[in-house]
């Protein structure tokens, strides 16, 4: 298959899934992993896609004629959120399967009779579309895709953490939402994060939702971060705690052997899935 054609193939995926794996690509064009890389390095290159751990991203929308590759909008612009960190929508679709092993293990730490917090993020929603069979349970988030999933459970008992939206990303944050979970106390927080480097620990993109996330694992007897594999040997903007400071490490097979080594030998507690 032509390189053109390829291309065209990539950039119809991430229109309507908003955004596109290696994997994806890799059936899709019958290609091999460095081919699919190259593809997404070329066409980021030409301004026609953001990459992101394994895959990719709109930056832009495009329309093509005469093998000439136009621009139909405006440019992204430097320095905003989205310019670093993908939307909710965009990361909904990438290591799904992962994602909902990840969230099953999570679900059997969890008893009747807890209380959790959970924070936001894709992964934690897979986990809260788990938890329909743990009778009762009492729930605070602040993640509105979350809030939405455990209203419809009877089981779950749920304090939604108001305060002001994060647009895009559905999380609620600011003085309100901390003023509530400064109240509070749980038994279980279940975070997602953004990346975790070794030396710095556990990093969020975002500067507004990470005293929201200090003040759960505060707050809670034990803490849990749940992170699929794509999230290590990454930095983000800034830090949520120290890699030991958390009690459990959740994340997929799919880590690379030799970080997850590193892991155990600095004491962390992680279990693959």
């Amino acid at each position: 298959m032509v390189k053109e054609q390829r291309w065209q193939n990539i950039l119809n995926e991430i229109r309507k899934n908003d955004s596109v794996t290696l994997e994806t690509i890799m059936l899709l064009n019958h290609v091999s992993r460095s081919t699919a890389r190259r593809d997404l390095e070329d066409m980021e290159a030409e301004q026609l896609l953001r990459r992101v751990r394994g895959g990719a991203i709109p930056l832009r929308t495009y329309s093509r004629s005469d093998s000439v590759w136009h621009l139909a909008e405006t440019p992204v612009p430097l320095g905003s959120s989205n310019e670093t960190e993908p939307t909710f929508r965009a990361r909904e679709t990438l290591y799904r399967e992962e994602k909902e092993r990840i969230a099953r293990a999570a679900h059997d730490l969890v008893s009747p009779g807890e209380t959790l917090m959970l924070g936001g993020g894709t992964t934690i929603l897979t986990f809260a579309h788990t938890l329909s069979d743990i009778n009762p349970l009492y729930l605070a988030t602040n993640d509105l895709q979350s809030a939405l999933v455990l209203s419809d459970y009877e089981n779950v008992d749920l304090t939604i953490l108001g305060g002001s939206l994060r647009r895009k990303h559905y999380a609620m944050r600011g003085y309100f939402t901390e003023q509530m979970i400064a109240q509070m106390h749980a038994d279980k927080a279940f975070i997602g994060i953004d990346a975790v480097d070794l030396n710095v620990g556990y990093m969020n993109y975002s500067t507004a939702e990470i005293q929201t996330n200090k003040l759960m694992l505060a707050n809670s007897h034990q803490k849990i971060i749940l992170a699929d594999h794509s999230k290590f040997e990454k930095i983000a903007f800034v830090n949520i705690c120290k890699i030991r400071e958390i009690d459990l490490l959740i994340t997929g097979r799919e880590i690379d052997e030799q970080y997850l080594e590193k892991l155990h030998d600095l004491g962390v507690n992680v279990v693959t899935v």
